[in-house]
Formats: C-alpha cells, sequence, structure tokens
C-alpha cells in the first residue's frame, strides 16, 4: 500500500529485526514487483537511517511486542523531517477477551502478562501512545480508537493460541506454569475457540499520528 502511495518517484524502506521476517519479506516484494520497496534487517531503536529524512514513519503492532519503546518512539521522530508525519496501529489487551467466559483463557492470560512484564513489554501500551508520541515532541496528534469481533473462521481468531504457543518453551523455562497445566489449558482453550458460538474480541487497537514540528 504504501508503494502504491509513493509511486514511482518515492522510496519505501521497511525495518525488521529478526531475519527469517526480512528474507520473507523480500520475497514478498520481489513477487510482487515492488521496485520502490527495500527491507533492512536492523533495530527498531538505532536504525542508523539518517536523521530527518522520510516523509511517514509508520509501525504497526511494534511497540506492543518489543522492550524500550520509549527508545523506538524516539527514533522514529529522529527519521521524520520536520513537517513529516508519524503513525503508529498499536494494541492494548483491554478490550481482549471471549464470551463464554472461561477459566483457561484467565488463566492463561495471567501467565502471559506475568512473562511480559518480566521481559520488560507492556501489554496495555496502545493507551500511552498517544502520551509516548507528545513526550518525544511531536504536535496535532490525533487518536482513533479500532476493535473487532473475530468470528468462527476468522484467522485472527486463534491468535492468543498462537501467541502463547510461540512462547510456550520461555514460559516453561522461566518456571511461569509446569508443561502439564499449560497442556491441559490450551487444549481447553483450543476447544472453547472452535466452538462457532463462542464471541471472541479482538485487542482495542490505538491508530495515533502526529507531526514533526517544522
Amino acid at each position: 500500500m504504501l508503494s502504491e502511495r509513493v509511486g514511482s518517484t518515492g522510496q519505501v524502506i521497511g525495518i525488521e529485526r529478526n531475519r527469517d521476517s526480512v528474507a520473507m519479506a523480500r520475497r514478498f516484494v520481489v513477487d510482487r514487483g515492488l521496485k520502490n520497496v527495500e527491507v533492512v534487517q536492523g533495530d527498531a531503536t538505532a536504525t542508523n537511517l539518517p536523521e530527518a529524512s522520510f516523509d511517514l514513519i509508520h509501525a504497526r503492532l511494534v511497540l506492543v511486542n518489543v522492550p524500550y519503546v520509549d527508545s523506538v518512539v524516539r527514533e522514529m521522530v529522529r527519521l521524520a523531517r520536520p513537517g513529516g508525519v508519524v503513525a503508529s496501529h498499536e494494541a492494548d489487551y483491554l478490550s481482549h477477551f471471549c464470551d463464554p467466559p472461561l477459566r483457561a483463557w484467565d488463566r492463561l492470560f495471567e501467565i502471559f502478562k506475568a512473562y511480559s512484564s518480566a521481559n520488560g513489554i507492556d501489554l496495555f501500551v496502545g493507551r500511552r501512545t498517544h502520551r509516548l508520541f507528545r513526550e518525544a515532541g511531536l504536535v496535532d496528534i490525533e487518536v482513533k480508537p479500532v476493535i473487532h469481533i473475530y468470528p468462527h473462521g476468522h484467522n485472527r481468531r486463534p491468535i492468543f493460541l498462537h501467541f502463547l504457543q510461540n512462547v510456550r518453551d520461555r514460559l516453561l523455562e522461566q518456571e511461569l506454569i509446569t508443561e502439564s497445566e499449560f497442556s491441559e489449558l490450551m487444549a481447553e482453550l483450543k476447544e472453547h475457540l472452535d466452538c462457532p458460538d463462542t464471541l471472541v474480541v479482538s485487542h482495542l487497537f490505538f491508530q495515533v499520528w502526529g507531526r514533526k514540528p517544522v
């Protein structure tokens, strides 16, 4: 979408830390012939890209997954040219729930919160993104909340299950839960999500954008 927006005279640069994800993104670029897009492996807190050189800096679901969010935001603002826009789409776990309620969901979320907190990750960062942007020097800040329902068959319906599977080994290594309890709770959660009558509500997403002063 950004490639189309900037056209043949513009350029889009993507930053990604994970080597496998970089390779995947580069294949995506090549497969679609996006000649104005480059994917760079780097750290969002220190990209080594030239200061004040971009009209738009955009991040989607980054701050909710990493520590050092202040450093990421400062780097985003550093890269924007005077008058340029910095925008983000960030999650806040405030509204992420299912109905009917499920004991396994609640227990796993408590474990996930403990893991995230221990690793410097704020699952509720979305609500303070506007403040992070303001403190980093942006002006004319606007906020738009977004929320979704994930019906049966929706590809994001099992996202919580997938997150837990991704960090399973770390949860066990940090002794936040036993292997047997984890397996039992995950089975309960999967069965609940497989039920068409279970309502799954997304995170509360905050779309926040502001302008770097001239």
